[in-house]
């Protein structure tokens, strides 16, 4: 066999070709049987990013050499966020998005530079990921300004490939009138690129690999000869050839067309397509008896190769229309649910579809965890949408367990058991649904405590009343009929997180009387020690203890607690929202919110803007030392303050209403439009105070004068 292939190279090509590897046979590291590939689409553009796109592209639907089309409310063309915190500030760019959540502004990654796929390698490699299948669109490659776009990511990922030690190999979605010119651009590939010669190109059987999909798909040009000659060309080449094909290809019919038989018996390995084809775990062991089983039975007799397919979940609300979180991830039940299927058919190869794919919200790339993380005037899909908290690199890590389980390195489980969230962010919620982690229980007690003298005691989330971040938060409330000793201890969220020496707690809270300022979040370790009575305090040096009193009635307030202090080395179990007070009755309903357990955040961090300090009574304001960038009229004000701004700011600031003495009065978020914004002032009693506005990291202060 390798003396007529080494003559079969001599006769169809010059001794310099790059065909002369294939006479090389890869090692085992190289195959994709007993490997797990990732699709890989590295297709996002930004307008400025020096690509030969020069447009946005995938993120939304841009125009040529402008900005016109930048994502925007209503125009974009993805449905789950990104997580692009570790990108360098070169390879982001600004959106017509509105900031995100957290105050921060809304910025979309490029795949054009080859940091961007030199980090998305690395992932790879810090999560065991073997390799990617690049796609490549062949009808995107008739347009040169396209062409040389996938040109250069093609050869930027053989380097990043190469650094990190991944395989890869080149996918062509492609329709069967396609084949005179696919072979033009394969032989570009061949001859010019020369990728097929990294030594992490992919090979099976001491045979380069090449897949191409989309052959007998419905939809697509009906020519089983046309397809059968690709194959056989590439064959005929040297090339190990896998099929992408569709998901009724053994019996030809729903998604398949009749009579591909022929081309299906051809390939080296047949991959069937997936996606959307089931919704649920139901659906995906349905999936396996009616598909995989037959699938594999009949690939086994004819010695095809077969490499199944897994989906995190899917949506295209934001493209295409349909229902949000069409098909839920269930944390990561749904993916895991089809790789315990394949492990149990005895399969050890599997394509995870995709890597990156935005668009379809089928990534299992870094994503936005919360509702921090989003635009404040769009939907998008998070990690954690199915209610409970996801990491955003929690799919890459799941797909390096599930590569782990293929492969016979860590064993089969019936359901996921890696942790949800890793250091250095363990949790974190503003109790949006359909965003967010929300609550476990709702109007429960936790059983680490029995209530006492607290009557028609209620917890749960509640919208439009009163919030820090987003429309929701957890109103906690009840009546404390003894003078002596009242309590009642709510569970709230049911967590796994182990504590270090850096962890730390922060939240807000707005008591709306006095007796609400007993109201406050505690931790259930798993040996059942509390944060309450460990001694515990908070940036004040206020015990944690709900009986300490918190915060200022009618205000948020953020309470901040470095429990690594107390806690280091335990974990927590269960996170509780407790009242507890022992001096006087009465009702009592408190607002808590935006609840993060972390080991980055500060005291002087907070969610809303960069560099926004601490509610803690600053010193007085010196009146002379006031910004003449800020107007704000009338003076005096009754309802409602205009602030005019000379300082080119647009967009969410943050306002800091403090009384002459320097304590705080309250907090508004206002939204600068044409150097102005509107400034409720209704609920300040008369008198002065200064304002003081902030964003970004930037400070103005202004004098304001309330008369009723």
């Amino acid at each position: 066999m390798r003396k007529i292939l080494l003559q079969f190279l001599l006769m169809a090509a010059p001794c310099c070709s790059p065909l002369f590897s294939l006479a090389q046979v890869a090692p085992a590291a190289q195959s994709v049987t007993g490997k797990v590939i990732c699709g890989y689409q590295a297709w996002f553009n930004a307008f400025g990013d020096g690509s030969p796109v020069a447009r946005w592209r995938h993120w939304s639907a841009g125009q040529y050499q402008t900005n016109n089309g930048a994502p925007a409310p209503g125009a974009i063309t993805f449905e789950a966020y990104p997580d692009v915190t570790e990108y360098g500030a070169g390879q982001l760019f600004q959106t017509n998005l509105g900031n995100l959540n957290n105050g921060q502004s809304s910025k979309l990654f490029s795949s054009w530079f080859p940091e961007v796929i030199d980090r998305h390698c690395k992932w790879m490699q810090d999560n065991g990921i073997d390799g990617v299948a690049l796609q490549r669109f062949l009808g995107e490659t008739r347009d040169g300004v396209f062409r040389t776009n996938r040109d250069s990511v093609t050869t930027r990922l053989r380097r990043a490939a190469e650094k990190y030690q991944r395989i890869f190999y080149i996918m062509y979605d492609m329709s069967a009138d396609d084949t005179a010119y696919l072979k033009s651009d394969w032989l570009h590939i061949e001859n010019d690129l020369q990728v097929v010669n990294s030594p992490y190109y992919a090979h099976q059987n001491g045979k380069p690999v090449i897949c191409i999909w989309g052959f007998g798909l419905t939809g697509r040009t009906n020519s089983p000869a046309n397809s059968l000659a690709i194959i056989n060309w590439l064959k005929g080449k040297g090339y190990y050839v896998i099929g992408g094909v569709p998901t009724h290809w053994l019996t030809g019919t729903d998604d398949s067309y009749a009579g591909y038989g022929a081309v299906y018996d051809a390939f080296d390995m047949i991959s069937p397509w997936s996606v959307g084809r089931f919704k649920d775990l139901t659906g995906a062991d349905n999936f396996k008896n009616n598909q995989l089983v037959p699938d594999l039975a009949y690939c086994n007799s004819h010695n095809i190769d077969y490499q199944p397919v897994i989906f995190s979940g899917f949506a295209w609300s934001n493209w295409n229309g349909g229902p949000v979180n069409e098909i839920p991830r269930n944390k990561g039940e749904f993916f895991w649910r089809q790789l315990y299927n394949i492990k149990n058919l005895g399969m050890n190869t599997a394509y995870i579809a995709m890597f990156d794919e935005y668009d379809e919200g089928t990534n299992i790339m870094k994503m936005a965890d919360s509702y921090f993380a989003l635009p404040n005037n769009q939907y998008f899909l998070t990690s954690s949408a199915d209610g409970t908290y996801i990491g955003s690199d929690f799919y890459l890590r799941l797909a390096g367990r599930a590569t782990q389980v293929l492969k016979g390195t860590q064993p089969l489980t019936t359901n996921v058991t890696i942790p949800y969230s890793v250091a250095p962010l363990w949790f974190r919620t503003s109790v949006e649904t359909g965003y967010d982690a929300m609550l476990s229980w709702t109007n429960s007690a936790d059983p680490s405590s029995v209530p006492q003298n607290v009557s028609t005691p209620l917890c749960g989330v509640v919208s439009g009343e009163t919030s820090h971040t987003g429309p929701s938060s957890i109103r906690v409330s009840g009546t404390d009929n003894s003078a002596t000793s009242s309590y009642y201890y709510f569970r709230a969220f049911d967590v796994n997180i182990p504590v270090n020496a850096a962890t730390k707690l922060s939240f807000w809270t707005y008591p709306t009387n006095n007796l609400s300022r007993y109201v406050t979040v505690d931790l259930v370790m798993t040996d059942g020690t509390t944060l309450r009575d460990i001694g515990a305090t908070d940036q004040n040096g206020i015990s944690m203890h709900p009986g300490a009193g918190h915060g200022v009635a009618n205000n948020w307030r953020r309470i901040f607690c470095n429990i690594g202090n107390w806690l280091n080395g335990k974990t927590v179990d269960r996170i509780m929202i407790a009242y507890d007070h022992g001096v006087e009755t009465g009702n009592f309903k408190t607002y808590i919110e935006d609840i993060i357990i972390s080991d980055t955040i500060t005291v002087n961090s907070a969610l809303k803007l960069p560099g926004v300090a601490e509610h803690i009574a600053p010193a007085p304001i010196d009146e002379n030392k006031l910004s003449g960038l800020l107007q704000v009229y009338p003076q005096p004000a009754i309802n409602t303050a205009i602030l005019k701004f000379r300082n080119g700011w647009k967009g969410n600031g943050l306002v800091t209403i403090l009384h002459v003495n320097g304590s705080a009065a309250g907090q508004r978020m206002i939204n600068i439009e044409g150097g102005r914004a509107s400034l409720p002032v209704d609920d300040l009693h008369s008198g002065m105070y200064f304002l003081k506005v902030e964003q970004q990291g930037n400070s103005v202060t202004q004098k304001l004068v309330v008369a009723h």
